[in-house]
């Protein structure tokens, strides 16, 4: 790990004193003619380009190719014509991990996490994560960061290191504590980041770019929101439902969109500008809050991340996406199973335990094909000495499921039950 820091320090150190000094420098699209990179600046785009191709093999990324286009429609809508242009290709790609998070590479890529998607509850909110991310693209902040912090090299590299330590350290906290399966989801793309050296990456996901482009990214994406339409009244709305923990005892946030005070920070603005500049605009007729599309392109997303939230203990947050899920759609059988999973996992009191009973029954009842909610229910039954039920619901399983991965030890569970059925 100490020779990793090393490495990641010295890259970051040459990429810095290569860099010019100015950090006044127009935005993509600003100037007419197709854009030209400045020499820094490729470099920092083939490093970009690098990093992507490790974090795409590596980073398990969520596959929806629907889901995937929605976004870049978004994204498209959002894009201004003098950027599209200019050659700058946006693309959105999704990351599999609870965490609250989005980033973008300075050549365009943009990369959501699946925890940060299923929290936005609208078009128009997630419309303003992506044009944040992509104004930090449009007003080059990447090499406007590198070049500011010429003279700051220590202190940038120190910073940079000091947050994978800290990603780490929340990771191993969790599994002191026995955590284990918590852990491993937590910093699932922080350590993959961290363990390929992913400089940039881990800059702009878990630092951001400070402060002051921070708030220029902002600005830029009202600008963006108000030419596309969308309810800007939405925009600070993103950053209180970040904030909320749905009862989860501790926040396991690492990322810059994970960040209280930062959030904080996004909020404050938002609600500045819309007192102040766009004050009339948010006002206007006819706005886009949301879409049928939404609803339908994000729902199984909702669901599966629940289960990583499941996974990582935090079952509030899950219950509060399962129902979202199940009120959109009251007949999704894989939602129902997994509110089923988070009531068996949580078992708080006896009142879980017929819960998860309840919402079992609920996803065989629309999906009587479905084999996994019989194995939960076998295993709750043989728990609570329901040996009759037990022995059903096992053989139902495997009825289902012969080739199951599990089927010799669902097999025991029944030889048991068998030689002592009393």
């Amino acid at each position: 790990m100490r020779s990793l820091h090393r490495y990641s320090a010295l890259t970051l150190v040459l990429v810095l004193v290569a860099a010019c000094a100015t950090t006044n420098i127009p935005p993509i699209g600003a100037l007419q003619g197709h854009f030209q990179l400045a020499a820094d600046e490729r470099e920092l785009w083939e490093k970009s380009e690098a990093e992507q191709q490790k974090l795409n093999r590596r980073g398990r990324l969520y596959q929806d190719p629907l889901l995937e286009e929605y976004l870049n429609d978004i994204a498209r809508r959002l894009i201004p014509p003098e950027v599209e242009q200019a050659g700058i290709p946006i693309r959105v790609r999704i990351l599999q991990d609870p965490s609250l998070n989005a980033f973008a590479y300075p050549n365009g890529a943009i990369y959501i996490h699946t925890g940060l998607l299923a929290r936005v509850e609208n078009e128009a909110q997630l419309a303003t994560v992506l044009g944040h991310e992509m104004m930090h693209v449009v007003n080059r902040d990447a090499v406007r960061h590198y070049r500011s912090a010429r003279n700051k090299v220590i202190f940038a590299n120190v910073a940079a290191i000091a947050a994978s330590i800290g990603v780490s350290a929340v990771a191993g906290d969790q599994w002191r504590r026995g955590n284990a399966v918590t852990a491993a989801v937590i910093g699932q793309t922080a350590n993959v980041m961290l363990g390929l050296g992913l400089q940039l990456g881990l800059l702009a996901a878990v630092n951001g770019y400070g402060r002051h482009l921070e708030d220029q990214a902002d600005v830029g994406a009202m600008r963006l929101l108000a030419s596309a339409g969308y309810d800007i009244k939405e925009a600070p709305k993103v950053h209180r439902i970040l904030l909320e923990r749905y009862g989860d005892p501790t926040p396991l946030e690492n990322f810059f969109f994970g960040n209280h005070s930062r959030n904080q920070e996004r909020i404050e603005n938002y609600e500045r500008l819309l007192k102040t500049d766009y004050a009339t605009v948010a006002q206007a007729p006819n706005l886009t809050t949301n879409s049928e599309a939404f609803q339908l392109r994000t729902r199984a997303l909702v669901r599966e991340n629940a289960w990583l939230d499941i996974e990582a203990g935090r079952f509030g947050t899950a219950k509060a996406a399962l129902e979202r899920v199940i009120a959109i759609a009251p007949s999704d059988a894989k939602a129902h199973y997994y509110l089923g999973e988070l009531y068996r996992k949580q078992r708080q009191d006896p009142a879980d335990v017929e819960q998860a009973v309840a919402a079992y029954q609920r996803a065989v009842a629309y999906d009587a094909t479905f084999a996994e909610p019989h194995r939960s229910l076998g295993l709750l039954y043989y728990l609570s000495g329901q040996k009759d039920e037990a022995r059903q619901a096992f053989e139902r399983y495997l009825e289902l499921k012969p080739q199951a991965d599990d089927r010799q030890q669902v097999r025991e569970y029944l030889l048991e039950l068998k030689h002592n059925p009393a």
